[in-house]
């Protein structure tokens, strides 16, 4: 909230009561404004309208207006010449403060209309004391690099040298019309004031910077798609900003205030940005459902800390919402119908498991894996076809080893691997590969390199499967003329090398030689 509305008190009120059917807030008001917020910003007094909170508040309630300006919500508080364009500016200011009202009465479970007429009076009031300062006692002229000596000099109890100090900032950022000059000036005061009170003002107001759309785009370039600004946004957060050429050299200072812990309000606001980001409704990297679900299980990844989630729960509902537009009944069916062979479809159903945001997106996707593996011809089913077997089995082990590394409960992973395990037998019995492999022609070292090879590329489930790949290896391993095969007329270093790699690949599979 903020003194900004140039009418008398009863006069507010009369306007404000006459047009209170447009003040139920929306869904995305709401959003704005978290309970947090709002009871952090519940002006009682005139001087309360002038606090960080109320700040920040107004400044999500007119961003439209303050954006137009290219100016922060500081700037608007202690400015009566911004003041007067914004009571010029129509019902902007009635709207917002409806809204407010709206959403405190609710909170503290009043009346709406009584908080519409508190705030109007306290609104009449502050509006008279900033007007009347700016009459009999306006800001003097304070070069940034006099910022300080300014504040030494201030008397008075702490709110009212905020109050003088606030007014100043605001009297030096007036003629900074463009969103990286004006943050050029404050990180240049940022750091004369470091390590003093009033470098929080300063702080403050770069902290509002960060919440422009317009002023980022000017610092870290403009982005061609959502997911550019989030992972900027998320690294600044992160402190792992790297600078690029496209990036204004100032992001470098900035990144340097959050990652040593000195801009703590600015930190506040790049998460802020990034959470405002996510809401947008283009999409974050791609129209194209398969893309989009995995950029943003690349954003949630790119999001986590380690324990905790930048944004918190609201980040982590805003990715989910995202991915549920394309993680639903319908989406998952149709992209599950592109794919013909029906070992690929379980194998993409696995596949969307792993990249999965959200309990809801998650119960949907279960709902899809209980149906295609309670299929009671499951084996044949999955085995069936023209396709040639080696593929089919690796996908069959992909599917396998997926299921092994998922969320699914442990009851369902032993079933659903079961059945894997159990088609990919009955597809090597109907291939008769190694019955194949063993009449393919050239001695046992050619038998155990294609037998390798195939495990490498993970053809076979570790399990019955694969322990019939190791009998039939040593069986070709015990061959007496193995070793001549395999070295050939190899010696010296050259012997050594192939043993070692031939040591070390068997190794991988379970097998000592």
């Amino acid at each position: 909230m903020t003194p900004t509305i140039m009418m008398s008190g009863a006069r507010a009120r009369k306007r404000a009561a006459d047009n209170h059917s447009m003040a139920i807030p929306t869904k995305d008001d709401l959003e704005a404004a978290p309970e947090a917020l709002l009871e952090g910003a519940y002006c009682t007094k005139v001087e309360d309208f002038f606090s960080p909170g109320s700040r920040d508040l107004i400044g999500r309630f007119l961003t439209n207006f303050t954006e137009s300006l290219i100016i922060t919500p500081t700037e608007l508080v202690f400015s009566a010449k911004y003041q007067k364009r914004l009571n010029d500016a129509g019902r902007t200011m009635m709207n917002a403060v409806d809204k407010i009202a709206t959403l405190q009465a609710k909170l503290k479970g009043g009346s709406a209309a009584q908080r519409l007429r508190d705030l109007n009076t306290l609104i009449s009031a502050g509006m008279k004391k900033l007007w009347d300062d700016e009459k009999d006692k306006p800001p003097p002229a304070v070069p940034p690099e006099g910022f300080s000596a300014y504040c030494a000099g201030l008397k008075g109890s702490p709110t009212e040298k905020d109050y003088a100090a606030n007014r100043v900032l605001t009297e030096i950022l007036f003629s900074h019309k463009v969103w990286k000059d004006k943050v050029a000036v404050l990180v240049k005061m940022f750091h004369l004031t470091k390590g003093k009170d009033e470098n929080r003002y300063i702080e403050q107001v770069l902290s509002e910077c960060l919440k422009s759309d317009p002023a980022l785009d000017q610092m870290l370039g403009l982005c061609e798609t959502l997911e550019e600004r989030c992972n900027d946004l998320a690294d600044l957060w992160k402190g792992e900003w790297k600078q690029r050429d496209t990036a204004h050299a100032l992001v470098e200072d900035l990144a340097a205030m959050i990652a040593d812990g000195s801009a703590p309000n600015c930190k506040a606001s790049v998460e802020y940005s990034l959470l405002r980001t996510l809401a947008n409704k283009m999409p974050l990297r791609s129209a194209e459902p398969e893309i989009e679900i995995s950029a943003l299980f690349d954003l949630f990844r790119r999001m986590w800390t380690g324990n905790t989630l930048i944004g918190g729960g609201k980040a982590l509902i805003s990715l989910e919402r995202r991915q549920a537009r394309h993680l639903n009944k319908e989406g998952v069916t149709d992209l599950l119908r592109e794919r013909k062979v029906l070992a690929d479809r379980y194998a993409f159903l696995m596949q969307l498991t792993t990249v999965a945001v959200g309990q809801g997106n998650r119960a949907t996707l279960k709902t899809f894996i209980d149906h295609y593996f309670s299929d009671k011809d499951f084996v044949p089913r999955v085995v069936s076809g023209q396709e040639p077997p080696v593929p089919k089995m690796q996908t069959l082990a992909g599917i396998h080893r997926a299921i092994k590394a998922s969320w699914l409960p442990d009851a369902d992973k032993a079933a659903f691997m079961a059945q894997m395990e159990a088609a990919q037998a009955q597809l090597l019995k109907n291939s008769r590969l190694f019955e194949q492999i063993d009449k393919k022609g050239g001695g046992p070292a050619q038998k155990v390199l294609t037998l390798l090879d195939l495990s490498r590329k993970g053809t076979f489930i570790d399990g019955a499967t694969m322990d019939a790949v190791r009998q039939l290896l040593n069986t070709y391993l015990r061959d007496p003329g193995f070793l001549t095969d395999y070295l050939g007329t190899a010696s010296g270093e050259e012997k050594e090398r192939k043993m070692m790699l031939l040591t070390k690949t068997l190794a991988s599979i379970g097998i000592t030689v």
